[in-house]
């Protein structure tokens, strides 16, 4: 069995990673209003499940359960991952 990582704490979410999908779920989180962040070290916990909506859905399974209650998991998963790629997509005012 696969043990998930512990819930974090919320971090600001002016501080940005060097990994575009790391920001792109912590945005998303955030526009949800959702009250976590992950790191880096959650999203290799998470690597070995199938897909993206798997893996969101199996944290919130492990660390999020009281969301279960009002949600599914898998539509909070697809909410999650809809908002995340629209943040993906959007130009991000960077220049290279």
């Amino acid at each position: 069995m696969m043990t998930l990582p512990a819930p974090h704490i919320p971090r600001p979410r002016v501080a940005s990673s060097t990994d575009p999908d790391l920001d792109a779920y912590n945005a998303a989180f955030g526009e949800l209003e959702l009250e976590w962040r992950w790191d880096a070290s959650v999203l290799r916990d998470l690597a070995g499940i199938g897909s993206e909506n798997d893996r969101i859905a199996a944290y919130l399974r492990a660390h999020r359960p009281h969301l279960l209650k009002v949600y599914d998991a898998d539509a909070l998963a697809a909410a999650i991952v809809e908002v995340k790629n629209r943040l993906l997509s959007r130009p991000t005012g960077r220049s290279n």
